[in-house]
């Protein structure tokens, strides 16, 4: 794995040496703290993704409106992974430090959502931030301002200077969607069954992905069609003792909340006996619905404007249109059998444990609890062009220098991205490698990362329907979910936070959005799996989706899937 540095902001190329302090030359020193005005409360987090509302911070500098800035873009804020502090590191990801234990108790006077170490900043000039997201109107400045203090006391009482700490209004949420509508009218059974195209065999296209076996694809359990997640990853079950003799099961590596809402679930739902089962579809009824009827309507659309293109002379418009009215004609006929929910079955839950929080492994000392939140559809053969056994987790990512592109075009002032192998896809997919990405790698710098380099670049393409990269962070985040809750005491646990890597228009993009719960995050370098997106954090508003994505490593889920009785590796 090739570390990467930054000498600039992820969005411009300009650069600006390091600084080694928390204000800028133009920065004045308050006289007193004192809360922040209304103006800088929601513009203080400009450039981020949701734009969250600023509580307090410990930081005196003087701050300035990005709009009445002499260049406001280099203004816009952005987040990227913390620096590389051994000490920082080796304190925080342990649970049993007496640092991350101050911390928790310190933020629990607050109904906190989250806490973040990252870096924070804009033009160049970024520095880590412990930041403790709180729930909307829950805590005044003068309340959370003494946390803060508290907070940067702590660090420095532990060796750790120029770390501030800042509280937003920011919720976590699941990526999986809750669609708002009711459940869609029942459409009759039908004989027919769709077999998802191989994406070994196909040269694929964003329309038709979700009617493939690629990882990434929409899906949705049949009774239960308003919400809606992603297709992780493809698990070999080995048989059991008594199984011998039978082939190994492949199942689809799931998040529990998409398939089963936490009211409903027992301590586990593994299908026994005589038992019905619950299938998963492919593509929940509402979008399939949905997509249908706009591909008929720019069909309809296309080719009148082929025929207007035709009647004014102009033949090479008419052409393309009707070119374009032609494809979008082929694939409403492909659809067209499978409008039955029943007909895009692709396989039934096999287990989706009950969303608790799990204590860490047993050869995992140091780490915090973390939440149990996955579930296994077992695939049905019959449901799939080629045999299961020769099924490949493949990621889509469209042409062949799609992803690379992604890479170049934001790799502005970071050094070292020229040592990273970008791969370039085959029929429009990228063949993932079986073995996981350590959990010790994840939460580890790299070895020879100078202080300000990230460890990990990543990407993933979920149900949010986008090709999107990120930048893995090495301190771990803990989380608080709102639909996890063990007895009546809200807990929290570990998460592994990714920043966004690309940006339009200065403006720091999301990495994740509504839908891709279960999306499997994979190292660019190397294409191996690494994690699977389970929540993000953002505000309350959600004006551009998450600022930061909270992902389980696929280590530990395998691990705890074990201890399940489920012998499983990656196909």
């Amino acid at each position: 794995m090739s570390a990467i540095s930054t000498a600039a902001t992820i969005f411009t190329s300009s650069t600006s040496s390091r600084r080694t302090t928390q204000t800028t030359p133009t920065d004045l020193a308050m006289a007193s703290p004192s809360p922040p005005s209304s103006k800088e409360a929601d513009l203080y987090y400009w450039g981020l993704p949701s734009r969250p509302k600023l509580v307090a911070r410990s930081s005196t500098h003087v701050w300035e409106d990005p709009f009445w800035s002499p260049s406001p873009s280099m203004m816009h804020k952005s987040l990227r992974p913390a620096d590389g502090n051994p000490l920082l590191h080796r304190l925080w990801n342990d649970a049993t430090s007496s640092l991350r234990n101050q911390i928790v108790e310190a933020v629990d006077a607050a109904d906190w959502t989250a806490v973040d170490i990252l870096r924070l900043g804009c033009a160049g000039e970024f520095h880590t931030t412990l930041l403790v997201s709180v729930k909307p109107a829950s805590l005044s400045w003068s309340q959370a301002h003494p946390i803060t203090l508290r907070c940067k006391a702590i660090l420095e009482g532990h060796g750790i200077d120029n770390v501030h700490c800042e509280i937003r209004e920011s919720i976590v949420t699941p990526c999986g969607n809750v669609l708002s509508r009711s459940k869609s009218a029942a459409v009759a059974d039908t004989t027919s069954g769709l077999q998802l195209s191989s994406a070994s065999r196909t040269r694929l296209r964003a329309d038709r992905v979700d009617m493939s076996d690629c990882l990434g694809t929409r899906i949705s359990m049949k009774d239960d069609d308003t919400r809606f997640g992603t297709k992780g990853i493809y698990l070999s079950v080995k048989p059991s003792d008594r199984q011998k003799g039978e082939q190994p099961k492949i199942v689809a590596l799931a998040c529990g909340h998409v398939v089963a809402p936490q009211k409903s679930r027992s301590l586990t739902t593994r299908l026994q006996g005589s038992q019905t089962p619950r299938e998963a579809i492919q593509i929940d009824q509402p979008e399939y619905d949905s997509r249908l009827a706009r591909l008929e309507s720019s069909a309809r659309q296309d080719r009148n404007h082929a025929t207007e293109s035709r009647n004014c002379g102009d033949t090479e418009s008419a052409v393309a249109y009707d070119q374009i009215a032609d494809d979008e004609e082929d694939l409403v006929r492909k659809m067209k059998p499978y409008v039955a929910s029943s007909s895009r079955v692709f396989g039934t839950l096999l287990s989706a444990p009950k969303l608790v929080y799990s204590r860490a492994l047993r050869d995992t000392p140091g780490y915090d609890p973390w939440l149990r939140d996955w579930a296994l559809i077992e695939l049905l053969p019959r449901r799939h062009q080629i045999s299961l056994d020769t099924l490949r987790n493949k990621v889509f990512v469209g042409p062949p220098n799609h992803l690379r592109s992604i890479v170049h075009d934001n790799s502005a002032g970071w050094r070292g991205l020229e040592r990273i192998n970008v791969p370039a896809a085959l029929n429009g997919t990228l063949a993932l490698a079986k073995t996981a990405v350590p959990m010790s790698e994840l939460y580890q710098p790299a070895p020879d990362a100078s202080d300000d380099e990230p460890t990990m670049l990543v990407a993933q393409y979920g149900a949010g329907g986008k090709l999107t990269v990120g930048l893995g962070n090495s301190l771990k985040s803990l989380v608080r979910r709102n639909e996890a809750l063990d007895g009546d005491v809200e807990n929290y646990g570990e998460e592994w936070a990714v920043t966004s890597f690309a940006g339009t228009d200065h403006l720091q993009a999301a990495f994740s959005l509504k839908g891709d719960s279960g999306s499997c995050v994979w190292d660019i370098h190397t294409q191996r799996p690494a994690a699977i997106i389970m929540a993000g954090v953002h505000s309350p508003a959600q004006n551009g989706g998450n600022d930061v994505t909270y992902a389980q490593p696929l280590e530990r889920l395998l691990g705890d899937i074990g201890q399940y009785g489920f012998d499983v590796s990656l196909v």
